[in-house]
């Protein structure tokens, strides 16, 4: 008996514990957000596809009787170091009953493509198309019949497609693939031969590869044939832009970008900025020039030609008509192939809905009204994705009659374990303009103490819900990680309105050029945050750290350089610096390295504005712990002004470069090293914290030598 009574004691005792946790109203225990929970999240894979190429702005793809609907999603698996992909299937009818998707099919990628992609419907409603790889491949064409469960590889490409479309009947596909990867000259060849510089970069040199860049390659395929490579002229290079089979399949339409010299002399006489600043800053005869135009293979004739020969400048916004006889381009440029000198000056200036007929590609001017309306599909349901800046992604679907709306997928429940802070909206002031700023708090956040800063600089979207504080970019965001660490994180910046963004372009007085005026004024807005928020009585402005990426890495360098306000911390990743030595290591980029400078080259007079504004000229005026990140190989030269400019100044500089690692996104493993360095580099300059784990002894102990180095620039600095 007193053993009955020790054990029915504790059942009472657990049960007025449960009772009084109930009461209490506590909640259970949650855990920090690490890197990891953001690296491994499920996401909503991108934009579903209609037939025809054009993005849709629907999250879920209807087949085209609209019983069926399909979603893919995506998640970072770190065991194996691939990005996971589901292509998930609906009933329409079911959708309103919550149903549980039913998972067609699984891939996984080991590259930086994703596994599964632009997935599409075929006429039938039973037949997905889609790009699709496993670990160790290269993405290939497949297709998917529901209704026996049959995978069939249409493809077998041996580089990477990279897009492609596809008849409603399935019958015809074409497709764009990649080149083959560039051969390095064997070290023990003959050396004694000459080899011709002819436009190559820096880093193809170095590495050996002194071949002149391949463009991606066309090919277009009948149902039972092989591919047919399409011929495309020297210098133009089919890209990511649109691919359009007409509804027949004869026809193909794709972009292509153009080198140098293939850009017509006559182009000077459009009134685009863009488009002359290009065609002042052209260096190289077959280096990439950035402009396109839209090429139009005939398969019946074998021919590939211009469609009209204009450049393609906003955007592609183009479509077939029905019959395959026409092709209607929504804003274009017309060709100079006129004599009247009152239509050559407007065509100089003037955008115009075209109408191009087939097979002669005679053009003319028509009416918004005439260009044909997208055929858009009425679903008894609508599936949305609702998140905002504190609420993460959920799939809802929706009867557009009577609202009712019912929760069809939580990508995330695992988030209910975790500590999320709050994010504010906050808005502030810089050069008159009104800016929009994401501020991540920490979880336990108290108002009126002063925390540690850290600024993410390349954009916010005050809509998104984000773990890393921009898109999942991971490459120069840890928002959230962070914020887990006691430290307050700024997401900057979005205009409060485009009249405002206009403005400030166009403000001779911030700059001699739109590019010049957003690098001055950002300068300006990373400034007036730290004063807003001290105001505000958040932060402590003596530990102030601030990151750039990509195009803001000139922007914050600029700052570091330039600007009266003294950061305790930053790091620059994966960017343009607008240094001299990137410009002559890239220069097919000199017209923005120019247009950031002044507008002007680095030499005679131009050289007197570069010495003034170029952060690489002004590194002895860094006071600031500098951490540089190079993504990929090439990368590195991007950033090596900096590093050697800030060594031979026996400044405290760390440069780590991630081989393989790409630009936005990547493995999973990659972006575990993006972020976390990121979160390791502010948590130990801005809060004096290490790591405990023994695999960063390394790292901390080459970051206490500069700790070292800085504790002696400081002391220099105050005597």
């Amino acid at each position: 008996m007193p053993r009955i009574w020790r054990c029915l004691s504790i059942f009472l005792a657990v049960l007025a514990a449960f009772s009084a946790y109930g009461q209490s109203g506590l909640q259970p225990t949650k855990r920090p957000i690490s890197v990891s929970d953001g690296v491994t999240m499920t996401r909503w894979a991108g934009k579903s596809e209609s037939v025809g190429g054009d993005s849709g702005a629907h999250i879920a793809n209807f087949s085209p009787d609209g019983k069926r609907f399909a979603l893919v999603l995506s998640k970072g698996n770190l065991e194996q170091n691939t990005n996971d992909f589901s292509l998930l299937l609906y009933q329409t009818a079911d959708a309103l009953q919550a149903p549980k998707p039913e998972v067609l099919l699984k891939m996984s990628s080991s590259s930086e493509r994703d596994a599964i992609s632009k997935i599409r419907w075929l006429a039938d409603s039973d037949t997905l198309v889609f790009l699709g790889e496993n670990p160790g491949e290269v993405s290939q064409l497949y297709s998917f019949q529901i209704g026996n469960r049959m995978l069939k590889k249409l493809t077998n490409q041996p580089t990477a497609i990279i897009n492609y479309d596809i008849t409603r009947n399935g019958r015809t596909i074409a497709f764009v693939a990649e080149p083959p990867a560039p051969k390095v000259v064997d070290r023990g060849q003959d050396r004694s031969r000459e080899i011709v510089i002819e436009g190559q970069y820096l880093y193809q040199i170095v590495a050996g590869d002194y071949s002149v860049l391949e463009g991606n390659k066309v090919f277009w395929q009948m149902a039972g044939s092989s591919p047919r490579a399409v011929q495309v002229a020297r210098g133009y290079s089919p890209d990511r832009g649109p691919i359009l089979l007409s509804p027949d399949g004869r026809y193909l339409l794709f972009s292509a970008g153009l080198a140098n010299d293939r850009i017509p002399l006559e182009w000077a006489g459009y009134r685009d900025d863009w488009l002359r600043q290009i065609l002042a800053a052209r260096v190289f005869d077959n280096a990439a020039s950035g402009l396109e135009q839209y090429l139009l293979f005939d398969s019946e004739i074998g021919s590939t030609d211009l469609l009209i020969n204009s450049p393609i400048l906003g955007g592609h916004a183009v479509s077939w008509s029905e019959d395959a006889r026409s092709i209607f381009l929504l804003s274009s440029y017309l060709p100079f192939d006129v004599t009247d000198a009152a239509e050559r000056k407007a065509r100089s200036q003037t955008k115009y809905p075209v109408e191009v007929n087939l097979p002669s590609r005679e053009y003319r001017k028509i009416t918004k009204g005439e260009v044909p309306a997208k055929q858009v599909q009425i679903s008894p349901i609508e599936v949305v994705l609702e998140q905002d800046v504190n609420t993460p992604a959920k799939l809802y679907a929706t009867d557009p009659k009577t609202h009712e709306k019912v929760l069809l997928l939580d990508l995330n429940p695992q988030f209910e374990e975790l500590q999320f802070g709050r994010v504010e909206t906050i808005e502030w002031e810089a050069s008159g303009a009104k800016v929009i700023g994401g501020l991540y708090l920490p979880p336990d956040y108290q108002p009126g103490k002063r925390y540690p800063l850290v600024m993410q600089t390349h954009g916010f979207v005050p809509a998104e819900f984000s773990m890393d504080g921009l898109s999942e970019w991971s490459s120069g965001f840890a928002a959230r990680p962070l914020a887990a660490r006691g430290i307050v994180v700024l997401q900057t910046y979005k205009f409060d309105s485009q009249k405002e963004y206009d403005r400030i372009g166009n403000d001779r007085g911030l700059g001699a050029t739109l590019e010049e005026s957003f690098k001055n004024f950002n300068a300006l807005a990373y400034g007036g945050a730290i004063d807003f928020l001290d105001k505000k009585g958040m932060i402590d402005r003596s530990r102030v750290g601030i990151v750039g990426f990509s195009r803001t890495v000139c922007f914050v360098g600029y700052t570091l350089t330039h600007s009266r306000y003294r950061f305790a911390a930053a790091s620059l990743v994966d960017g343009i610096d607008c240094g001299y030595f990137a410009e002559l290591s890239y220069p097919t980029l000199a017209w923005d390295f120019d247009a950031l400078n002044g507008g002007a080259a680095p030499f005679g007079d131009g050289l007197k504005l570069w010495l003034k504004n170029s952060p690489g000229f002004n590194l002895d005026k860094v006071e600031t712990p500098m951490r540089l990140v190079a993504l990929g190989d090439r990368s590195a030269l991007l950033l090596w002004e900096w590093y050697v400019g800030l060594s031979l100044e026996k400044k405290p500089v760390d440069f780590v470069l991630i081989p393989d690692a790409n630009h936005r996104y990547g493995k999973p493993a990659e972006c575990m090293l993006k972020q976390q360095g990121l979160v390791d580099w502010f948590t130990f300059w801005l809060k004096g914290e290490e790591d405990p784990n023994p695999a960063k002894t390394q790292q901390y102990a080459r970051w206490q030598k500069l700790r070292k180095k800085s504790i002696a620039m400081s002391s220099t600095r105050n005597r």
